[in-house]
């Protein structure tokens, strides 16, 4: 998709935005309901509504969190051709989103099919008080994880996101927090990788499969699983599974809406953290692309 810049470009409100977020925000093509789409993918009016209702949600909490005025009002001013591009608002998120799957179907189209896969990893070390997501930072997560799969034979590409679900494991004695875990999609050989992500990222008692590695059909739909536009809240509890044909007991989880006081404190840390810092990449990077940003595979030195 290539953007269609008038000769007086869209006005961009966060002077502190990165310029290539910028330019992918000011394409309106983003924002409407062409494509790319896929099952179940938020709509442009969804998603408007979510930026009014957060709104207010943001100004109902303003004696708890001062600093909810200020987005509040960033919030609202959110319109079209003059973006407030923040990462806490629910049309910038959705169009950002938007642009990334565009971009990584392409990479994954011209990737072998049998290299190709998701990855998921739980940074367990960083799990956040549930009082304290705005303590958390991300830029160590990312730099950690350039580090580990640098010297990874046959990486290819990674391209994903950082994103956030409030843990609630009072029933393991293990209390409420929030969990920060990066999922990408790569191109990769998966036993290469899965081997020195594994040797990194330990498996404990909270957490049993920090790592996980599967194969992926790179359609939208799972693509846009790398860069979520909503947290939600997981809630662990001991029972039966109903779909297994010989139900026994054992750790669940419970996927459920944030509760308004924990969804400010999300949209809080979105706004602070931006969409470029929640992006991670490697083997890829952003570039302009004629009149628009695409990703493109950084080429290795012999």
């Amino acid at each position: 998709m290539t953007a269609s810049l008038r000769s007086k470009g869209p006005r961009c409100q966060n002077s502190g935005i990165s310029p290539l977020i910028a330019k992918i925000l000011a394409n309106e093509d983003y924002y409407g309901d062409g494509p790319p789409t896929w099952l179940n993918a938020r709509s442009s009016k969804h998603a408007k509504e979510a930026r009014k209702s957060s709104i207010k949600r943001l100004r109902h909490f303003a004696s708890q969190f001062p600093e909810t005025k200020a987005l509040a009002k960033t919030l609202a001013r959110c319109k079209p051709r003059r973006r407030c591009m923040s990462g806490s608002c629910p049309e910038c998120r959705r169009a950002f989103q938007r642009w990334f799957v565009a971009q990584v179907v392409d990479l994954a189209g011209n990737a072998d099919p049998d290299d190709l896969n998701s990855a998921s990893i739980i940074f367990q070390k960083h799990r956040t008080a549930g009082d304290q997501l705005n303590t958390l930072a991300i830029t160590g997560m990312k730099r950690s994880i350039s580090e580990i799969i640098k010297n990874t034979d046959d990486l290819g590409w990674m391209a994903g996101g950082i994103d956030l679900s409030l843990n609630d494991d009072t029933q393991k004695n293990q209390g409420i927090f929030w969990q920060p875990q990066l999922y990408a999609i790569c191109c990769a050989d998966v036993s290469n990788l899965s081997k020195v992500l594994r040797e990194r990222f330990k498996s404990t008692e909270a957490t049993h499969r920090p790592v996980q590695i599967k194969s992926c059909d790179g359609t939208k739909a799972a693509v846009s699983y790398a860069f979520k536009t909503e947290f939600v809240r997981r809630i662990a509890y001991w029972g039966k599974s109903a779909s297994s044909q010989n139900p026994r007991e054992s750790w669940h989880t419970r996927k459920v809406s944030l509760r308004a006081v924990e969804h400010v404190q999300a949209m809080l840390w979105m706004h602070k953290i931006g969409l470029a810092g929640r992006l991670f990449l490697r083997g890829v990077r952003m570039t302009r692309n004629g009149d628009g940003v695409g990703l493109a595979k950084i080429k290795k030195l012999e």
